[in-house]
């Protein structure tokens, strides 16, 4: 059985979304685990909205790499 591993911790809908496609692109298997209350009321934004990006063990340098280069790349002008 795989051991998952938290990755990041993100309370932005639309940035989880953008981490687990650019991850599942990559070929690394995600699962995103959100705040339950957040869920249910349709928020988006803050901390009920919460969300936890995992990763397989066995991959989990390997996605803090991609997610590195991400920021990087929304850093340049």
């Amino acid at each position: 059985m795989e051991e998952w591993v938290k990755l990041t911790v993100e309370t932005d809908l639309v940035l989880t979304e953008m981490l687990e496609e650019r991850l599942k692109a990559e070929g690394i298997p995600v699962l995103v685990k959100k705040e339950a209350a957040g869920s249910i009321y349709g928020l988006t934004s803050g901390p009920l909205a919460e969300a936890k990006i995992l990763v397989p063990s066995d991959r989990l340098h390997e996605a803090k790499n991609i997610i590195k280069e991400r920021s990087t790349e929304e850093e340049q002008p």
